[in-house]
């Protein structure tokens, strides 16, 4: 039996978590639209990558910006193990992200999953998490002293000092040119690769300018 969920069983997921979301008293998890469906916010952003040290699912060091973003073109979400509601959702999303990658993934094009609580979240507990979304080699888990972790997400815009109210977002970027995307809410995985090829086909480009 797989964990791997299709768009279409994403989709009815994300309708009845957000359907609840929406009209629970002081929660808005996303803005309505004129259809009254939520929206997907979609924003060009600045980031700051700190090279510090992290650990991955596997327990070894890493620094983020220069050995899991590098010069690659990344897609980043957060979340924690414990998480019963959005996280869930995000992964399944990454997961749907992963299969429609094929061999991209891990070959220029990686999964970056950081948790929010880092405490908690030891490299072990990252590991079985992985293997519930049936992760490949690509697809990457990351923790590591809370302060190192907190200060990564801030550069990242994804910092909450509640991590149990993590905002359900997507970066997109490329750790070569420096062009990022942030999806807050929950963008589906056609929204999501759309950004990686817009990406991929930029560097197409500079790179055919450059052979000119």
């Amino acid at each position: 039996m797989t964990n791997r969920i299709d768009s279409r069983v994403i989709s009815l997921a994300v309708l009845v978590f957000l359907a609840a979301a929406l009209f629970a008293p002081g929660r808005s998890f996303a803005a309505q639209g004129s259809s009254g469906e939520p929206e997907v916010e979609v924003k060009k952003v600045e980031v700051k990558l700190y090279d510090l040290e992290l650990l991955d699912q596997d327990g070894r060091k890493v620094r983020f910006r220069s050995d899991v973003v590098g010069d690659r073109i990344v897609v980043i979400d957060t979340f924690f193990t414990t998480c019963g509601l959005i996280c869930p959702i995000l992964s399944a999303i990454f997961a749907d992200v992963q299969e429609q990658l094929g061999d991209r993934l891990g070959r220029g094009v990686d999964l970056v999953s950081i948790t929010v609580d880092p405490n908690t979240d030891i490299p072990p507990r990252l590991k079985e998490f992985a293997g519930t979304w049936e992760a490949k080699p690509g697809w990457v888990f990351l923790t590591g002293q809370k302060q190192s972790v907190d200060r990564v997400l801030e550069g990242l815009g994804l910092y909450s000092a509640d991590f149990a109210a993590h905002p359900a977002a997507f970066l997109v970027g490329d750790g070569k040119s420096g062009k990022w995307t942030r999806y807050y809410g929950f963008a589906s995985p056609e929204q999501i690769l759309s950004s990686v090829d817009e990406l991929t086909e930029a560097r197409k480009q500079k790179t055919s300018a450059v052979k000119r």
